[in-house]
């Protein structure tokens, strides 16, 4: 009989852990751990602290302006790109058959947004919390509690 093993992700904008776990619901195996060092860290720290606008180039001679990404967000979003390539590429391995996150709000949507197709369609939970800062005890709980709430 094939296990299913799901990879589970804990993140926020600066912290991911990918735990597999498979059939049997009483282990969780921290597979990696990436930090991002520049996730915490302020837009004058990360360089760009200019406020304001960019030009978007000329248009029928309208301006046509749309706000700066600062440089935290631009940060984020490389970190968001760098953790879904791992999972894409468990997927596509094939090391994985099912992923699951547990990410901050607005990280998650982040995160999903630079999935591949193929790891959005074994994705069985995309929940908006931040476990990070847990134990993994802790974090097996809850883990438990949002994908089986009945206890089943």
């Amino acid at each position: 009989m094939k296990h299913t093993r799901t990879w589970i992700l804990i993140a926020n904008a600066s912290k991911a852990l990918c735990y597999e776990r498979t059939d049997d619901k009483s282990k969780m195996t921290l597979l990696t751990e990436i930090e991002d060092p520049f996730g915490r860290a302020k837009n004058s720290e990360l360089g760009d602290d200019r406020a304001g606008y960019e030009s978007m180039g000329a248009g029928r001679g309208s301006a046509a302006y749309s706000p700066r990404t600062d440089a935290k967000t631009k940060e984020h979003e490389s970190f968001a790109r760098k953790i879904a390539q791992m999972l894409d590429a468990g997927v596509a391995a094939p090391r994985c058959d099912a992923v699951a996150m547990f990410a901050s709000n607005p990280f998650l949507g982040e995160l999903k947004s630079h999935l591949g197709e193929q790891t959005t369609k074994v994705l069985k939970a995309a929940i908006a919390t931040d476990l990070t800062s847990f134990d993994r005890a802790e974090i097996m709980k809850r883990v438990d509690h949002a994908l089986h709430p009945s206890g089943s």
